[in-house]
């Protein structure tokens, strides 16, 4: 058998084997779609940490949270298990770029922070809060973090002259 056969046999192979697990763990009611997303996510994840890409990272990341929401949602303690699952998928992302990279994006703490929040019962209340008007706080808390950024930059500027 050449080569080329050989390595289309063993992803077909391969690909039946993957389909007809995941169909049985569908037919699974307690715990069959947390392994789904647990799976396919974890496959995501591991081609990201092979290929680098960041775009493999981002899936990855949901799907785990996506299971997680799914495996907390057999426990009645978490009133928002999907939205506490999908927040961490998203931390995650930050996370992992950043221990596996040295460096990350800023932008999946927003959506991950904000899905977080409101999972809690403090999150209702906080968004309560600013939409009747506490909003400008929101400015001054950015105004504070700009701040201290500037006065971060002037002392690595200052050690690097």
């Amino acid at each position: 058998m050449t080569k080329s056969r050989r390595s289309r046999v063993i992803s077909g192979v391969t690909l039946i084997a993957i389909g007809l697990l995941l169909l049985w763990l569908n037919s699974i009611e307690d715990i069959g779609q947390s392994v789904v997303f647990y799976i396919v996510g974890s496959l995501f994840l591991g081609a990201y940490l092979y290929s680098r890409s960041y775009g493999l990272l981002i899936p990855g990341c949901l799907l785990l949270g996506l299971g997680t929401g799914s495996f907390l949602a057999r426990f009645d303690t978490i009133e928002e298990p999907s939205m506490v699952g999908l927040g961490a998928g998203f931390i995650a992302i930050f996370v992992i770029a950043l221990l596996y990279e040295k460096r990350s994006h800023w932008w999946p703490l927003v959506p991950g922070g904000i899905l977080l929040v409101n999972a809690f019962a403090i999150g209702a209340q906080l968004m309560d809060f600013l939409f009747r008007g506490g909003w400008p706080l929101v400015l001054v808390v950015i105004g504070i973090i700009v701040l201290i950024g500037a006065f971060g930059d002037r002392k690595s500027r200052k050690g690097a002259a």
